[in-house]
């Protein structure tokens, strides 16, 4: 005899495997896109906005997309701003002078778009990554190409988002000139094996001693947090801010992204020439 509270027993348990089944949004399945968006009439300089997660989905990424999108058109520039990785080809790259990656994450390419991506940026192309292109999701080649150092966490639980000084180790870079020589800032902070290629150059760098950091994630006084480098003629910017959704709207750090923008274009700035 089926008894009230054996049906309500089988109730819980569905419950619970639905409730288990379920995805995680902010861990969504990886796909991978074969016919590339249409893109609309763009005159140069130009920015790809790029948002694809094949990894960890952050959902400050509602707001940087925008954020991003306004600081090029107060250049007087334009953007194109998508998730479809089959932009990576050929001809549309052509188009656009940098590639922002707004916390795009994971191996996002087919062979023939990491393929398209890898030659563009040997032509010359400029390239600004921001917090999760610094994450473990990225393939070797692309780990390369940001700097180096495998990521080893970030702190969690309650000591995820702390406020820290960063040092700003060189004003005189587009992206920092603004800032003080020390910058407060409240962030999730991430974490390396080692600092970044010898051939970077540091912008600037977490003080450990203003947070709690357990051991694993000290990296003493190399924790550097946003720097630029050169791929052949390719400028190439990474920042590991930008976490939270607050921070796109911070006018000190879209000032800095803005700045790095503008490096990676070649507008302003020097270096990789």
């Amino acid at each position: 005899m089926i008894t009230a509270a054996k049906l309500a027993a089988a109730a819980l348990l569905l419950t619970l495997g639905a409730a288990q089944a379920a995805p995680d949004p902010r861990r969504p399945a990886p796909t991978f896109d074969r016919v590339p968006p249409e893109l609309p009439a763009l005159t140069r300089p130009a920015v790809l906005i790029v948002s694809k997660t094949n990894g960890y989905r952050h959902d400050s990424i509602a707001a940087a997309v925008p954020a991003i999108e306004a600081l090029v058109k107060a250049r007087g520039w334009y953007s194109f701003a998508t998730e479809n990785a089959a932009v990576f080809n050929a001809r549309d790259l052509a188009k656009f002078d940098v590639i922002v990656f707004a916390n795009a994450s994971g191996d996002i390419y087919t062979s023939d778009q990491r393929k398209a991506f890898q030659a563009w940026i040997a032509g010359g192309g400029g390239f600004v990554g921001l917090h999760s292109a610094g994450d473990g999701s990225h393939p070797d080649w692309f780990v390369k190409l940001r700097g180096g150092g495998r990521f080893t966490g970030h702190p969690g639980g309650a000591d995820q988002f702390q406020a820290a000084d960063l040092v700003i180790v060189d004003r005189s870079h587009p992206a920092t000139r603004h800032l003080p020589a020390r910058w407060r800032w409240t962030d999730e902070y991430y974490s390396w094996d080692a600092p970044p290629a010898a051939d970077a150059h540091i912008l600037a760098s977490l003080d450990e001693a203003t947070l709690r950091l357990e051991p694993r994630y000290r990296m003493g006084g190399g924790h550097a947090l946003i720097w630029w480098r050169c791929e052949g003629r390719a400028r190439i910017f990474y920042s590991a801010l930008g976490h939270k959704a607050e921070a796109w709207r911070d006018p000190m750090h879209l000032k800095m992204l803005d700045g790095a923008i503008g490096w990676a274009a070649r507008a302003e700035g020097t270096g990789c020439d």
